[in-house]
């Protein structure tokens, strides 16, 4: 691991780099100390107000929300992926037994020192995810997947076989919430219109809401979804709480002739999604060079 602090950056200082075995983990803050930031690989995956402990990111609202919208009692969770830790620390602020998977232990300590992570407060399991549902016998309101390998999914956590699986240590009212990225624009929508087909092969009940940046969640069960309470908008940070209660409101719906089921033998996503993907790459990539 490297502590070299030494940067060419103009509008933040460097707080940590090290390497781990799935690339290079930096943390880096504002000259200010207003806003800080964890990067993967030169990828900005999530963001922090240091002052309140909250994310200034929208995904990390829409992840929460959903799940507290569409469980009328959540009592467990499961957590596909800790990113720094911010949602599964909420969720167990608010009396909530969670349950985390992660599969780079070198993430830990980086929550824990630069985004108020108290590891004591979670179950924390290190390894895949897809292994961990095949072992696990405990059985959750909701499944929170957030695991991110840069700037994609694994694919092997987005297939039929995958969410049934999911399904199989949920609660039978039990919700799936899944953060993506992909494009609904006809032509480019081939990863989130597959995704939604394979959700309801595996679920039956599917939700899609999307942001224009690209940012994309499902949410699925295995009965009809329902709305059971709204979210107070002064509980999202001002800087993204606009762009969270407008993803919150509002569905879409996929073309059902495009995409196709993903299973296990045959998924194809990482072709036909390519170039959204290196989209997504170059304008992450962009707003690390910002900095």
């Amino acid at each position: 691991v490297r502590h070299d602090l030494n940067t060419q950056y103009t509008q933040v200082k460097q707080l940590y780099r090290g390497n781990s075995n799935f690339g290079q983990l930096q943390v880096v803050e504002t000259r200010s100390g207003s806003l800080r930031f964890y990067v993967n690989d030169y990828l900005i995956q999530n963001t922090y107000i240091p002052k309140t402990g909250q994310s200034g990111s929208l995904f990390t609202y829409a992840l929460h929300g959903l799940a507290r919208i569409h469980v009328e009692s959540l009592r467990s969770v499961l957590c596909i992926g800790l990113g720094v830790g911010i949602v599964p620390s909420q969720l167990a602020g608010e009396g909530v037994r969670v349950d985390v998977v992660e599969i780079n232990p070198a993430v830990v300590p980086v929550a824990e020192k630069f985004f108020g992570l108290d590891v004591s407060r979670l179950n924390l399991a290190f390894g895949d995810g897809r292994q961990f549902l095949n072992r696990c016998t405990n059985r959750y309101d909701a499944v929170l997947l957030d695991a991110f390998l840069g700037d994609s999914s694994p694919a092997h956590l987005m297939t039929r076989e995958a969410f049934a699986a999911m399904r199989a240590v949920m609660t039978p009212d039990g919700v799936l919430v899944i953060n993506c990225f992909g494009s609904t624009e006809r032509g480019r929508d081939f990863f989130l219109a597959s995704l939604a087909k394979t959700l309801r092969a595996a679920f039956g009940h599917v939700e899609l809401h999307a942001a224009d940046n690209g940012n994309a969640f499902f949410v699925a069960s295995a009965t009809p979804l329902r709305a059971f309470r709204t979210i107070d908008p002064q509980t999202i940070h001002p800087m993204v709480r606009d762009d969270v209660m407008a993803v919150l409101a509002r569905t879409r719906e996929p073309d059902p002739l495009h995409g196709r089921v993903l299973t296990d033998d045959f998924n194809p996503v990482e072709f036909h999604d390519a170039a959204n993907r290196e989209r997504l790459r170059r304008n992450l990539a962009k707003s690390m060079q910002e900095l």
